[in-house]
This record gives structure tokens, C-alpha cells and sequence, in this order.
């Protein structure tokens, strides 16, 4: 029995070059597979930091958000009056505010002498800022009444839930009779319009 190794070396020699292949394209692959997965590792660490820091500046946002709705539920924060939907001019924005002052000044007995309106108050911070949408107005009023009746229309006016500021009081006492008063005002009201 002679073996040709020669004939058996040509039939297997493609059971020994298969392998070989098959182990040369897997490492291949491997190699391959490794640096889309270097980057797509780099890719998701980029991602995973700005997610990051989006949830970070989106938490910032919510706790103030929060803090601005507590303070807008406290009642003792003065809110300035915001008037929404409808075009409201300068003048217009401050109606229901005058007829806030007006139903105060009723209510307590006051009697309104004299009333000027001054829609741009030179020592104003907020007119002075020119913020836009922001209107102030200072109401320059003479108001007569006994001291209980002034005391009882300021204090209700400082109560009110909308931004009322007192720049100016002056109060002297009348020459006919001492227990009636008159007052000097300078009440100044902040409006926001849309």
C-alpha cells in the first residue's frame, strides 16, 4: 500500500484553508466590529453627558418655576396687575385700579376734592427702566375725611392684592374744623398689557 500524500493533501487542503479563513475573517470582523463599537461607546458617553446636563438645567428650571408659583400664592406678595388677551393702551390698563380706589374711597366715607394723572412719574424705577409692556401711573389726589375715615381708606388701599405704592402723604387739618382732614396723595399703580 502506497499513500500518495500528494492526492490526499489536495483533497484536504481545502478542510485546512477553510478554517484558517473562517478564523482570519472572524478576527477581521472582530477588528471591525471593535472600533464601530469604540465609537458608538464614545457616542453614547457624549450623549449621556449632555442628557445629563439637559436634566440638570430642566430641574433648575422646574424648582424656580416652583418658587415663583409660591410666591404667586402668598397672599401678602403684591402682584402687579396684568390685564391678558385684550390690547389695553397706557391709560386703559389702570381703569380697574381707579375703580378699585374709587369704591375704597366710597366705602370708607372719603370724599375725593381733586385727582391728576401722571403717566410717566420722573422718579419711578420701573417707568425709569423702560421695561416693555410695564406702565406705572401716579395718581395725585386731595382727599377730605376725619382721621378715621383717612386711616381706614389707607390702610385698605396698602391691603389690596395689586402693586399700590404710597410716594407721597401729606396730611393737615382743615381751618373750620380741626377733625376733618385733608390729605395730600401721590398713589402710584403698576400695570403689565400683553
Amino acid at each position: 500500500m502506497d499513500i500518495k500524500y500528494k492526492e490526499l493533501l489536495k483533497d484536504q487542503i481545502i478542510f485546512v484553508i477553510l478554517p484558517i479563513l473562517a478564523v482570519g475573517g472572524l478576527c477581521y470582523g472582530i477588528y471591525l466590529g471593535g472600533n464601530e463599537l469604540s465609537k458608538d461607546t464614545s457616542e453614547y458617553i457624549k450623549q449621556s453627558t449632555e442628557l445629563t446636563s439637559q436634566l440638570q438645567a430642566k430641574n433648575q428650571l422646574e424648582k424656580r418655576v416652583a418658587e415663583q408659583k409660591a410666591e404667586v400664592r402668598d397672599p401678602d406678595l403684591k402682584q402687579v396687575l396684568e390685564l391678558k388677551g385684550v390690547n389695553f393702551g397706557t391709560e386703559a390698563s389702570f381703569a380697574p385700579l381707579f375703580d378699585n380706589v374709587i369704591d375704597v374711597a366710597k366705602a370708607t366715607g372719603i370724599r375725593i376734592r381733586s385727582v391728576r394723572y401722571d403717566y410717566a412719574p420722573s422718579g419711578d424705577p420701573i417707568f425709569a427702566s423702560k421695561l416693555k409692556n410695564y406702565n406705572v401711573c401716579e395718581l395725585t389726589a386731595t382727599v377730605v375725611g376725619k382721621y378715621s375715615e383717612i386711616q381706614s381708606f389707607l390702610k385698605t388701599l396698602l391691603n389690596e392684592r395689586y402693586l399700590i405704592g404710597l410716594s407721597h402723604v401729606e396730611i393737615v387739618s382743615w381751618r373750620r374744623d380741626k377733625t376733618i382732614l385733608i390729605a395730600n396723595l401721590k398713589i402710584r399703580f403698576y400695570t403689565r398689557t400683553t
